[in-house]
């Protein structure tokens, strides 16, 4: 794992986002469509606004560029509570994409159960060959996606573990919502974990050095490279060394 290092969120939001460009570049280039797992949170709304508003935003075709999300939240589709619509409210609103290539989960009010939803997001993400780059934001606890600590999601990391799981009585509210697997994450390329804030910063020490029993946050491994994106108040408990 790498480590990032910027002063402060506003920072690594840029930096990250400049990233995400050039990898998508990189792919464009040769007629590739990138593909690109969105994430929630503090972290995941800084990113996507920096992006919005980057100099070499259009240096890229958002129309030619695929989006799946690490969890979505089980509520009606348009709800604020869904990282979804933090996505349509400050990149999507930004920028032209391709609707056939934002693959949403079905919302509460859709007419599916949950676990009708898992199933149909897990049957779509398994059939997309390629994930170019993962985004997660941790959690003060370690948590990516809806993957949370000491819960029976983690178990899920064998060849045939399904590529999205239902999740009941989240430790975080709402309670139920539909995450990728700790398999699927790891099948991107880049796996780029995002933190920020002297609240995650145990975690993040626990993270670096693969402290037992692994956090989710550490069980997450792209299959080129992982790069952990942090501020300086989130690496507060952790030693200058990179891991």
């Amino acid at each position: 794992m790498r480590t990032a290092e910027h002063p402060n969120l506003v920072e690594l939001a840029h930096a990250v986002a400049s990233e995400f460009l050039s990898v998508c570049r990189a792919r464009q280039v040769y007629g590739g469509v990138p593909c690109v797992i969105l994430t929630g949170g503090s972290g995941g709304e800084r990113v996507l606004e920096a992006l919005a508003a980057h100099p070499q935003r259009d240096t890229i075709d958002w129309a030619r560029v695929r989006f799946v999300w690490g969890d979505e939240r089980w509520v009606p589709a348009g709800h604020e509570d869904r990282n979804d619509f933090l996505a349509d409210r400050t990149l999507f609103d930004a920028v032209s994409v391709d609707p056939s290539l934002v693959h949403r989960v079905a919302g509460s009010d859709s007419g599916a159960t949950l676990d009708e939803a898992a199933e149909a997001y897990a049957a779509l993400v398994s059939g997309i060959d390629r994930i170019d780059l993962a985004l997660n934001g941790v959690g003060p606890d370690g948590h990516v996606a809806s993957l949370f600590p000491d819960r029976d999601e983690l178990a899920f990391v064998g060849p045939d573990a399904p590529a999205a799981l239902p999740i009941r009585a989240s430790p975080k509210p709402p309670s139920e919502r539909v995450t990728l697997t700790i398999p699927t994450l790891c099948r991107a390329e880049r796996v780029w974990l995002i933190a920020a804030g002297a609240g995650k910063a145990e975690a993040i020490a626990r993270v670096r050095a693969a402290h037992e029993p692994l956090l989710p946050a550490a069980r997450i491994l792209g299959t080129v490279e992982t790069v952990l994106w942090a501020d300086t108040a989130a690496l507060g408990a952790t030693s200058a060394s990179s891991s």
